[in-house]
């Protein structure tokens, strides 16, 4: 059979079964991002020779570019939801979820994986660091509507928000666990390396980049 038209026909199936399985799935505890892992998996095990198979191990570079665009059009679009005004009250759930509960969850998933599983320091923490953030994509159906709709309620605002941000909040915790399994060769200097750089600059400047490409677009917007 000719591999082209294999891979149109599969395409064309799971384009209908996205635009098909919402209305099946209204009534039920899952969402179209779990059922298209489900496809993807199955896809991955079938006999079809659908592309040339592709080994993530083999191509790590790769691997990580598609992922890191992956995770910013999922966060950006979890930002782009929301309408409320940022504030230290307004938004004083999401400071909750980001500064006690998440934190509280990492530290609680490394001590597990360093008693259950018999990890080290730094695999442990590293575990808990990619574990705790919420995944703003398999929790879309919990999450605010578009802008300007009114499905805000404080609980879906907070899912939402936090959802958004956890990733760049959770990233210095990862970069600690990879500064805990060089610390033996690198020394002590590489503690101070992650304070400077993954903690203070990239955070800062992240937040300072949002702000104001926020600002730009809602300057642009209103002119």
């Amino acid at each position: 059979m000719d591999l082209y038209n294999i891979t149109l026909t599969i395409v064309g199936v799971v384009v209908l079964l996205t635009a098909w399985l919402p209305m099946v799935m209204r009534r039920l505890p899952l969402s179209l991002p779990i059922a298209c892992l489900v496809i993807g998996a199955l896809l991955a095990w079938s006999p079809f020779p659908l592309l040339p198979r592709f080994n993530p191990l083999e191509n790590r570079e790769f691997t990580e570019r598609m992922t890191e665009i992956v995770v910013i059009v999922a966060l950006m679009g979890a930002g782009l939801k929301l309408d409320r005004p940022i504030g230290w009250r307004r938004w004083m759930t999401t400071w909750r979820l980001l500064g006690i509960a998440m934190p509280l969850t990492i530290v609680v998933l490394a001590f597990l994986g360093s008693w259950i599983l018999g990890l080290g320091a730094a695999s442990a923490l590293l575990l808990g660091a990619c574990l705790a953030p919420t995944d703003p994509v398999l929790a879309s159906d919990v999450q605010v509507g578009p802008p300007q709709t009114g499905e805000e309620g404080e609980v879906r605002f907070a899912l939402t928000s936090e959802a958004g941000l956890n990733d760049g909040l959770s990233f210095p915790f990862i970069h600690l666990a990879v500064a805990l399994a060089l610390a033996e060769k690198e020394g002590t200097a590489l503690f101070q390396h992650w304070a400077f750089l993954d903690v203070f600059w990239r955070l800062a400047s992240g937040a300072l980049m949002g702000w104001a490409l926020g600002k730009a677009s809602v300057f642009c917007h209103s002119g």
